[in-house]
């Protein structure tokens, strides 16, 4: 809606308010580099962003235009003239206004939410082939935010700010080059109160940006104690230190509060300073072309309502393109941390003539495997073993020792760094990936559960598998007693990923995901970790079930769980200290049998 000066106010183009001021601005490492990446990742919406650039054009055109079309109107009335025309063309203007503005609107929104839903496709896709390496050292929920808030932030950016930037750049000089044409003299006087804005608006922010760089510190650190507290509440009532709590708390949000009041207090001077400034300038050029006016030297009416128009348009975007240019920044910012996973090296892909792996035996040797996670601080050591296929092998030792850098090893999210993995007597890494982790049936220390049905989530890795065999799965894991009990059994959903089953049930299911899934290799990862007793025991039963006639890898620190293993491998500092039969360890007489016989003892 135009306002009663006869413009467009610039906090209403497409029907979007002005951007927030205050916020704490993250600039970019390499803005030309990344604007050419982002520029790159419109390729197909080229022609639309071209018909945004033209009605950029035109609505500046539009608002350009209204003020000397409105004093051209103003001069035909006090000289008498009609003014049909000029009433009829000022009418036709704004109508333009709004269809361009709503045209432009239409079109951004459509194309930025394309280009988005690109972005966002090309980095899920990129983090879905990602080794585990790289989640191993991010945090997930830096991930997340990646995922989610920079690349909302670089929608807002497209859809709003690059339409408004353009629109207000455009306008601000063609206002400035009417100014000139209709008085190069007043125009300069009108630039003396912009660079009163420019020096006004830079000293403010200067203030400002530190004062909410501060109040993103203190939220981060409030947030980080409710979270805390909230997830450590058990413990924090166990030691009865509710006071103490509540007091971090008070001090934080009291820290939070103050550093936020003067930061909003601080940005709040500039508007209405650019206001005081904008009404001076405004008086200012008023009394001069009064005074011009009554000296000779301006005898258009016309001219001088025209001008005022353009005064009070010019000066008023400075600010907003000050604040949309600070949004830009941040928008750009996290665009890098984007493509900064984009850049990431996925897994290795297959070997040039890579075979498929079919009807495995089963039979895994490690020759000479060293190992590290980071360069200089090796995990495995010159690990030589041999598992028979078909056979029960567990590996047992102390926390730190490697027991799960070998089963990461062996089903490839990590290659070794010096020897060789074989199965069925050819390396690992001369097999096609999909099928060499199609051989394995995995059950991981850490429960992994989704927001599914219980039936979806056991036939995870088997999606056709009839309910049928996701009952006989479930029998032979255990899991099918707690699973009837569920409101609704084997349909039940699991809103919370699992969080509303204990931990052993999760572990259970997990059990019979990989039984239906039917590998023939099979890996236990502390599968009996977090379970009580009698869980414990209808997870050996079933161990002992479905490890038969194919080859299982066991990692436990219950010994007493993998006595009956045909094989059991301790591991000290990365190193095989001792390997054989349960029975032969025990005569060993050595580290193992020191290991058992205490946990046997503490469990007596």
């Amino acid at each position: 809606m135009a306002d009663r000066n006869g413009s467009v106010p610039p906090e209403n183009l497409n029907g979007i308010s002005r951007p927030g001021r205050g916020r704490a601005v993250v600039k970019p490492e390499n803005m030309k580099g990344t604007l050419g990446r982002l520029w790159r990742l419109t390729r197909g919406q080229r022609r639309g962003l071209g018909w945004i650039f033209l009605l950029s054009v035109l609505a500046s055109a539009a608002s350009i235009l209204s003020p000397y079309v409105t004093g051209r109107a103003v001069a035909a009335i006090s000289g008498g003239d009609a003014v049909a025309w000029v009433l009829t063309c000022l009418a036709g203007l704004y109508l333009s206004d709004w269809l361009i503005r709503f045209l432009q609107a239409f079109l951004m929104a459509s194309i930025g939410q394309r280009v988005i839903h690109h972005i966002r496709k090309t980095l899920f896709d990129r983090i879905r082939t990602l080794p585990l390496s790289f989640f191993d050292s991010h945090r997930h929920g830096e991930l997340m935010s990646r995922l989610t808030n920079d690349v909302d932030n670089i929608s807002t950016t497209i859809s709003n700010s690059l339409t408004l930037l353009l629109t207000y750049i455009f306008t601000v000089s063609g206002i400035f080059l009417a100014m000139l044409y209709l008085s190069p003299l007043l125009t300069v006087v009108s630039l003396s109160g912009v660079g009163m804005i420019f020096l006004l608006t830079k000293t403010v922010t200067r203030r400002t940006r530190k004062l909410f760089a501060a109040q993103q510190k203190s939220l981060g650190a409030l947030n980080g104690q409710v979270e805390e507290s909230v997830s450590g509440l058990a413990m924090v009532k166990a030691f009865c230190r509710e006071q103490e709590m509540e007091r971090e708390f008070e001090e934080r949000n009291s820290e939070l509060c103050t550093v936020s009041v003067k930061a909003l207090i601080c940005s709040g001077y500039l508007m209405p300073l650019m206001n005081v400034i904008n009404n001076l300038l405004y008086v200012a050029i008023s009394v001069l072309c009064g005074v011009l006016f009554v000296d000779g030297r301006i005898t258009d009416i016309g001219l001088v309502t025209s001008f005022l128009l353009y005064v009070r348009q010019f000066t008023r975007p400075f600010v907003d393109i000050a604040n949309i240019y600070n949004n830009f920044q941040t928008a750009v910012a996290g665009a890098e941390r984007v493509f900064e996973i984009l850049d990431e090296q996925p897994e290795p892909p297959d070997r040039e003539g890579a075979v498929r792996l079919e009807h495995p035996r089963g039979e895994i040797e490690l020759r000479h495997v060293e190992f590290g996670y980071a360069p200089g601080r090796p995990v495995l050591r010159d690990i030589s073993v041999k598992i028979p296929a078909g056979t029960q092998a567990a590996i047992v030792g102390a926390t730190g020792s490697g027991k799960t850098t070998i089963i990461n090893l062996l089903t490839r999210f990590y290659d070794v760094s010096a020897g060789s993995i074989l199965l069925d007597g050819r390396d690992l890494r001369d097999y096609r990936m999909e099928d060499l982790r199609d051989a394995f049936g995995v059950v991981l220390q850490d429960t992994a559960l989704f927001a599914a049905s219980v039936r979806d989530n056991i036939r995870y890795g088997h999606p056709d598998a009839s309910a049928e065999q996701v009952r006989e799965a479930a029998r032979i894991a255990g899991a099918d007693s707690f699973i009837e009990r569920l409101p609704e059994g084997h349909d039940t959903v699991l809103k919370h990923g699992g969080t509303e089953l204990s931990q052993g049930e999760r572990q259970l299911l997990t059990i019979a995901r990989a039984v239906l899934a039917d590998a023939p290799i099979l890996i236990l990862d502390e599968a009996t970790s977090s379970v009580d007793t009698v869980t414990e025991q209808k997870i050996r039963r079933a161990m002992l079930k479905i490890c038969e006639n194919r080859t299982s890898v066991i990692i436990a620190h219950r010994l007493s769980t993998i006595r009956d293993s045909d094989l059991i491998i301790l591991l000290e500092s990365g190193e095989i200290a001792e390997q054989g039969t349960h029975e032969e360890l025990m005569a060993l007489n050595g580290r193992y049998a020191h290991l058992y016989r205490t946990q046997t003892e503490i469990s007596a």
